[in-house]
């Protein structure tokens, strides 16, 4: 009988081969693709929990400056650095309405959204997968983080459609995860997710800056009358686009 013989090379490229195939690395950890890292727009946007209560306590707002705005169910806070603070009281019976602080506080952040909504829908025309896959490291708890914040703004859980309330399940906390390869998986391998996506995102940003000059940054506004209508149902549109809950 005679007995097959591998060349080292041959085998070498064999293990490569293999190992490229394998959807684990050395460590047992998934494989996950390259991310292109670049300046990520959006503001940061931090949750605190009340375990007892089973509510959130406070949203904290960080831009690019040491100031903290704070928003929460009842008074609200900016916080600067060195122990500083300012206090915005509000009426109970008010608390329901969006405040001057608040206001502004969320238009600066959405802002930051729309800055990352034009970026986005650039990489998503120029099928920029290792932006798009670094993006997402952040995006999905940004947008979990916005509906808290309008939540506390409005001190109300319906400020927000609850079906745009981005589960903890659909993300890590981790610029390497796994769920990002397969949700950027699922936009490139389902029917016109990726222009569905790109209308959305060209929406979204539009809507956003009629929602700030007709309410947000209007100081003549009526705080009895809101004019996030279609901010609200376009916010939703897009959430339920990016993670797939719509066909």
């Amino acid at each position: 009988m005679k007995i097959a013989t591998f060349k080292p090379s041959l085998i070498a490229c064999l293990i490569v081969l293999l190992a490229a195939a394998l959807p684990y690395g050395d460590n047992g950890e998934p494989k996950v693709a390259p991310r292109t890292q670049f300046k990520i727009p959006l503001a940061k946007i931090a949750v605190t929990f009340n375990n007892s209560t089973n509510k959130y306590d406070q949203v904290r707002i960080n831009f690019d400056d040491a100031e903290a705005y704070i928003i929460a169910p009842g008074d609200d806070m900016l916080s600067k650095k060195g122990g500083e603070s300012t206090t915005y009281r509000e009426l109970q019976q008010n608390s329901y309405q969006l405040s001057d602080f608040e206001a502004k506080t969320i238009s600066r952040v959405c802002r930051t959204l729309i800055s990352a909504l034009e970026e986005y829908e650039t990489i998503l025309k120029n099928e920029a997968w290792g932006k798009a896959l670094y993006l997402d490291s952040y995006f999905p708890r940004f947008l979990r983080g916005f509906h808290v914040m309008m939540c506390a703004a409005k001190e109300s859980p319906e400020a927000l459609p609850r079906a745009a309330l981005v589960s903890e399940d659909e993300y890590d906390n981790s610029e390497n995860s796994p769920k990002s390869d397969a949700r950027i998986k699922m936009w490139r391998t389902e029917q016109d997710r990726i222009m569905k996506l790109r209308i959305a995102s060209k929406e979204l940003a539009s809507q956003i800056k009629l929602w700030q000059k007709n309410e947000l940054n209007d100081p003549k506004r009526d705080p009895e009358i809101s004019a996030s209508g279609n901010f609200e149902r376009t916010f939703t549109a897009f959430v339920k686009n990016y993670f797939g809950y719509v066909k």
